[in-house]
């Protein structure tokens, strides 16, 4: 009987490890408001240190942004049971006077945005990154969009309010910096 019990609980600390390295650890990270039950729940944000340390992924993160920024801050947003998860993150620049907008990115480690606006064909072309990746790029007028799928994950690169950029500059843009996260 005691053997059992022995083997039992050892059983158990095997799944409850191997659950810890598969959902968020927000130890020291704080909700911000949310309705209890209501997903996805937003944290406070955090450096970029320690969203890399929370999350249960590797997420990429780039390399090369094309001009001085300020040091980002990530957002995670839990959709369910701190499995599904989003990072985001802006690289806002430090010359806040000019016209050609910022950067932000979106991480999710479950099918969610990306996915969908590849099976709708929200984008305008195909490109491949260096890695042979596919990338999907997508250009609004004042935004362009590049966004893939990578491993688990799909990401999701933007150009804000980049109204000094030609279309093509943007995409040679948003490339180099997708390039740069591998």
């Amino acid at each position: 009987m005691r053997k059992a019990g022995v083997v039992a609980a050892g059983l158990l600390l095997t799944v409850l490890a191997s659950c810890q390295g598969s959902m968020l650890a927000d130890g020291e990270m704080k909700l911000d408001t949310h309705k209890k039950g209501h997903y996805p729940r937003s944290y406070k944000p955090v450096s970029i240190d320690k969203a890399k340390d929370a999350l249960p992924f590797k997420a990429q993160l780039p390399e090369a942004i094309p001009y001085k920024y300020e040091k980002p801050k990530v957002v995670i947003m839990d959709w369910g049971e701190k499995k599904k998860l989003q990072l985001e993150t802006e690289y806002l620049r430090k010359d806040e006077k000019s016209e050609k907008g910022f950067i932000a990115l979106k991480i999710f480690n479950h099918k969610n945005l990306v996915s969908d606006l590849i099976k709708q064909k929200k984008y305008k072309d195909t490109l491949e990154l260096e890695d042979g990746t596919e990338a999907y790029f997508a250009y609004f007028g004042n935004y362009a969009e590049l966004f893939w799928l990578e491993d688990e994950e799909e990401y999701d690169l933007r150009h804000m309010f980049a109204n000094e950029y030609s279309e093509k500059q943007l995409k040679k843009e948003l490339v180099k910096i997708a390039n740069s996260m591998k």
